[in-house]
């Protein structure tokens, strides 16, 4: 449960980034202003649309999920993918929202490190935005490797065995 509370708690701290940083959040958009009035934050995957129009309705949005975890003698880790989606039918600058979403979520996340005085990021971000978009959406992401509470040996004897 704890990759998945992990990226609860990180995306809950975006949702509350987002409603504090309206000036932030409004430069993502400078030439025009998202469709829905705020970005939305969702955990493990966006909503599966399979029309424009249901598309336009999740875009803006952020989504938190766990990639993969790591366990080795020197800690636990969770590789968290930080996926971002706009949606706009500019076919020549319509990724520059894109961009600057991606731009706003590793700002948040570098300068906020450990997030919520809980998961502290153990490396660098890396950001990619792939040249196959579902236009007229645009998506890219972030990894990032944040640190869990490690698993300790539970013996048999500490549980009342012999």
């Amino acid at each position: 449960m704890t990759p998945l509370q992990c990226a609860k708690e990180i995306a809950d701290f975006l949702r509350k980034e987002i409603a504090q940083d309206q000036e932030g959040v409004q430069a993502i958009f400078v030439d025009k202003p998202p469709e829905t009035e705020e970005i939305r934050v969702f955990v493990g995957f966006l909503p599966r649309a399979s029309t424009n129009a249901e598309k336009k309705k999740f875009c803006p949005a952020i989504v938190v999920r766990p990639e993969s975890v790591s366990d080795t003698d020197d800690g636990s880790s969770v590789k968290l993918l930080f996926s971002a989606t706009t949606y706009d039918e500019d076919k020549e600058s319509g990724y520059i929202s894109l961009y600057n979403l991606l731009e706003w979520i590793r700002f948040k996340l570098l300068s906020n490190s450990p997030i919520g005085e809980r998961w502290d990021l153990r490396s660098s971000l890396e950001t990619a935005v792939p040249d196959e978009q579902p236009f007229p959406q645009w998506w890219g992401y972030l990894e990032g490797s944040f640190v869990l509470p490690q698993p300790h040996k539970i013996y048999w004897r500490n549980l009342g065995g012999r």
